[in-house]
C-alpha cells in the first residue's frame, strides 16, 4: 500500500504564553536551529514518505501561517483546513476521509506537529516499524515513547510484557491520563509504560471504521460533507457538520474502545514542549546555567530562562526564574512552576484579556 502522512497542526499551546498565543501556536515557535517544530517534523517525516504524501491538517484561522511555514516544503492543496477546533477525533475523520476521496485506499501516519525530536534516524524506524504492523496486522498502531524520566505531562501507554516474536511490537493494555507524581515514578520504575506520543498508523479504512463504530455521528456528518465538497477548506457542508459532532480525542473516543491496538517501541529521543522550561531544553545554557534569548544583563543571576523579542530584559539576584517578554506582555514565574501557565491563560480571558492570548 502507499504510504501517506498527515500532520495535525491546530492547537494552540497555551502552556507557552505569551510566546506562543492562538494566532501563532507553539508548533510554529523556531527552537534550536532555528526552524519551527512544524518544519522539523515535516523534514523528519518525508524521510519516511514523498512530499507529496505529506498533508496537514489545522484550523481556518491558521491558514495563511501554514501556507507561508510550508511553502517549500509540501504541496499547498496538501494544506486540510477545519472549519474550527473539534479535536483529534474530527480531525483524523476529516483528514482520513479527503484521503480516502483522493487516493482510495492506503497507510496513514497521523503525526503531532509539535513534537520535538533530534534522533532522526531512531524515529524514521519506528515509523517505518508502524506502518508494517499496521499493513500486517491490519489494524491500528500506535507508536510510544521509551521514557527517560517519570514525567507527569504525558499521557502513558500500558504494554504487555510479553515479547512474542518481535521485542518491539507490543500489544496496548490500556491508556493512562496524566500521572501525579508517585504514580510517574511507578510506571517509570516498572518498565511496562511508555509516554503516548499521540502518533498513531493504520490504513485508511481500518481508521474510517474504527471511527464508524465508536464515533457513528462523525462518520455520518463528516463523511457527508466531504462527499458534497470540492474543496479541502471551510464550507457550508463542513461548517455544519463540525457544528453537529462531539468534541472529543481519537484516544478517548476510539483508542481506549478497542479490543487490540499494538503499539511500537520508539527509542527515539522525544518531547512535546508543554513549557517554557521543556522549550528551554532546546537551547544552552550559559556558565551560571542561565538560558538566554534576546537580550540580557544580569548581576548575580542563575539558573533561569531568560527570553525577549526585542526589549533588553535585566536582573539582579534572581535564581530558577523564567522570565519572558513579548511586544505586549510580560510573565514571570519559577520554573518549577512553568505548566501552571496554561491556568493563567484561562484567568486572562475571564479578566477580558483574550486578545493577548
Amino acid at each position: 500500500m502507499e504510504r501517506f502522512v498527515v500532520i495535525m497542526a491546530g492547537g494552540s499551546g497555551t502552556r507557552l504564553w505569551p510566546i506562543s498565543r492562538e494566532n501563532r501556536p507553539k508548533q510554529f515557535i523556531k527552537v534550536d536551529d532555528g526552524s519551527s517544530m512544524m518544519v522539523q517534523t515535516i523534514e523528519r517525516l518525508c524521510e519516511t514518505v514523498p512530499a507529496e504524501h505529506c498533508f496537514i491538517i489545522t484550523n481556518q484561522n491558521l491558514k495563511s501561517i501554514t501556507r507561508k511555514t510550508v511553502k517549500d516544503l509540501i504541496p499547498l492543496e496538501n494544506i486540510i483546513l477545519e472549519p474550527q477546533k473539534r479535536n483529534t477525533a474530527a480531525c483524523i475523520e476529516y483528514a482520513a476521509r479527503v484521503l480516502k476521496k483522493k487516493y482510495g485506499e492506503g497507510l496513514i501516519c497521523f503525526v503531532p506537529a509539535d513534537g520535538y525530536v533530534k534522533d532522526k534516524k531512531g524515529y524514521k524506524e519506528a515509523i517505518n516499524l508502524a506502518y508494517d504492523a499496521a499493513e500486517k496486522t491490519k489494524t491500528l498502531v500506535v507508536v510510544g515513547i521509551t521514557p527517560t524520566y517519570p514525567a507527569t505531562g504525558y499521557g502513558y501507554i500500558q504494554i504487555d510484557n510479553d515479547k512474542g516474536d518481535d521485542e518491539r511490537l507490543r500489544i496496548v493494555q490500556r491508556f493512562i491520563e496524566k500521572p501525579d507524581l508517585e504514580t510517574a515514578k511507578k510506571f517509570f520504575e516498572s518498565g511496562e509504560f511508555l509516554w503516548n506520543g499521540g502518533i498513531l498508523v493504520g490504513s485508511i479504512d481500518a481508521i474510517l471504521d474504527s471511527i464508524k463504530k465508536f464515533l457513528p455521528e462523525h462518520d455520518l456528518k463528516i463523511g457527508e460533507a466531504v462527499r458534497r465538497s470540492r474543496r479541502f477548506s471551510s464550507n457550508r457542508y463542513m461548517d455544519d457538520a463540525y457544528n453537529k459532532i462531539q468534541n472529543i480525542s481519537f484516544d478517548n473516543g476510539v483508542l481506549e474502545k478497542i479490543d487490540c491496538i499494538y503499539v511500537v517501541k520508539g527509542l527515539f529521543d522525544w518531547d512535546d514542549i508543554g513549557s517554557i522550561d521543556a522549550l528551554s531544553k532546546t537551547l544552552n545554557a550559559d556558565e551560571e546555567g542561565n538560558i538566554i534569548n534576546g537580550k540580557h544583563v544580569g548581576v548575580d543571576t542563575s539558573n533561569s530562562i531568560i527570553i525577549s523579542e526585542d526589549t533588553l530584559i535585566t536582573t539582579i539576584g534572581v535564581n530558577n526564574l523564567i522570565v519572558v517578554n513579548t511586544n505586549d506582555a510580560v510573565i514571570v514565574c519559577p520554573r518549577e512552576r512553568a505548566q501552571d501557565v496554561k491556568g493563567l491563560v484561562e484567568l486572562l480571558k475571564q479578566k477580558g484579556y483574550e486578545s493577548l492570548v
